[in-house]
């Protein structure tokens, strides 16, 4: 265990601790975000922090497995680790009556978590099941496909997960020893705290993390873009599942609110252009969508979308359709329309207690600063339909666009020239 040597040094506007104090609320939110994620494992150990995660709550402290399955259920809402390419976290939501044990369960799954070799090795036919679970479905397989089309061997485009060699190679040592090297650096973690909570109450567990005041991550070089396609047989599946994606801002840059808009506009949401026009008029696909996938040096926006092999033309004749002319006709209103659900969306996700613990947590390790609502708003609101415009005209170009395609062998998987040079 780590202890700082004063715990009252967290007092002094630290961006470790976050505490956001909501009086009269019966919820709480307590989190732990730990500024390192599987993109930041070395390669031979890819996998190793997500293997890391899986055991923080399975065991720890003084607790056996059992008893502390019933304190989750007990606490009645929401106990979760979780693994993304840049981060780890451990939440716990719950009632402000059973705020100390979730710090308790907080404290010991993220400094005691279990590294017995039983559970090591169960833990780790758990991860390889889960493994053989996405390699099974193939919007999984080419989801992690268009990652390697678009970023070749960058860490970004390696599985959360790891691979079976990687994964069978971690020991308890391994496993011990980047818990406490690389997970629990100073330096490395935040505590997110939001609902009826003095900063008494989480004195004792600030005391016992290791808190500073300057959160960062490990350092990573900025992927290049590669723009490859990628093409992948699966026997067992009706459909193709097509990603196309290009190239989009890191989540910090000051331009990544347009490129939300832009999302919205061109695939999220109901009335979006490709959900319209290929779910809505013709029928193709039972969805089509668009995403962002932003990280601190790197970002795509993603299209994608699955029907039968013999619609597979149309909905790509129709894709390139759409993708060519937004640039040009992107219109005020639809940006209005984006703008309005978006600070909508965020207005109300603001509201809950683990909404705002994420808001807070990402401003702080992306910008460093502490969220704030209306900041927020106020940024979004000042995107304009020729920013959106700009942007579409300088990333959706098809010399540079990456695709990857995962269908039954022997279907018309190739993309056409629609949609490779509109």
């Amino acid at each position: 265990m780590i202890v700082l040597p004063c715990a009252a040094m967290w007092m002094a506007d630290s961006n470790a601790v976050l505490l956001h104090r909501w009086p009269g609320r019966r919820t709480v939110s307590v989190g732990v975000w730990i500024a390192h994620g599987a993109s930041h494992d070395a390669e031979e150990l890819a996998g190793i922090t997500h293997l890391v995660e899986h055991l923080t709550l399975r065991r720890c402290g003084n607790r056996d497995r059992f008893s502390l399955a019933e304190l989750v259920d007990r606490l009645g809402g929401d106990v979760d680790a979780w693994t993304s390419a840049e981060a780890m976290g451990l939440s716990v939501q719950t009632t402000i009556d059973a705020l100390p044990e979730a710090l308790s369960i907080l404290r010991d799954a993220v400094l005691e978590p279990t590294f017995a070799q039983e559970d090591v090795e169960l833990e780790r036919q758990v991860a390889l099941a889960e493994l053989e679970l996405m390699n099974d479905d193939p919007g999984e397989r080419v989801g992690e496909a268009i990652l390697r089309a678009a970023w070749g061997d960058h860490a970004y485009a390696r599985p959360v997960i790891g691979s079976p060699d990687t994964i069978k190679g971690l020991t308890p040592e391994i496993l011990r020893n980047h818990h406490q090297e690389k997970l629990l650096r100073p330096g490395g973690l935040l505590l997110a705290v939001v609902g009826d909570v003095s900063s008494a109450d989480i004195e004792d567990l600030v005391s016992q993390l290791p808190l500073t005041a300057e959160v960062r991550r490990p350092p990573l070089q900025a992927p290049k873009w590669i723009g490859a396609s990628i093409k992948l047989d699966r026997p067992a599946t009706d459909q193709i599942h097509a990603r196309l994606a290009f190239p989009a801002v890191p989540v910090g840059s000051s331009q990544a609110p347009i490129a939300a808009v832009l999302s919205r506009i061109l695939g999220t949401g109901n009335s979006s252009r490709l959900f319209q026009r290929l779910r809505e008029d013709e029928g193709l696909t039972y969805d089509i969508w668009t995403d962002l996938v932003l990280r601190s040096v790197g970002g795509l926006l993603e299209v994608g979308w699955a029907c039968s092999p013999e619609r597979f033309d149309d909905a790509q004749r129709l894709v390139g359709e759409e993708l060519r002319r937004f640039a040009e006709d992107v219109s005020e209103n639809e940006v209005e329309v984006a703008l309005q659900g978006m600070t909508r969306a965020l207005q109300i996700e603001a509201e809950t207690a683990g909404g705002r613990a994420s808001f807070d947590v990402a401003e702080v390790v992306e910008r460093g600063r502490r969220f704030d609502l209306e900041r927020t708003l106020a940024e979004l609101r000042s995107v304009r339909v020729e920013k959106v415009r700009s942007m579409a005209r300088e990333i959706l170009r098809p010399e540079i666009m990456a695709s990857a395609v995962c269908g039954p062998e022997r279907s018309p998987m190739s993309l056409t020239p629609c949609i490779i040079s509109w």
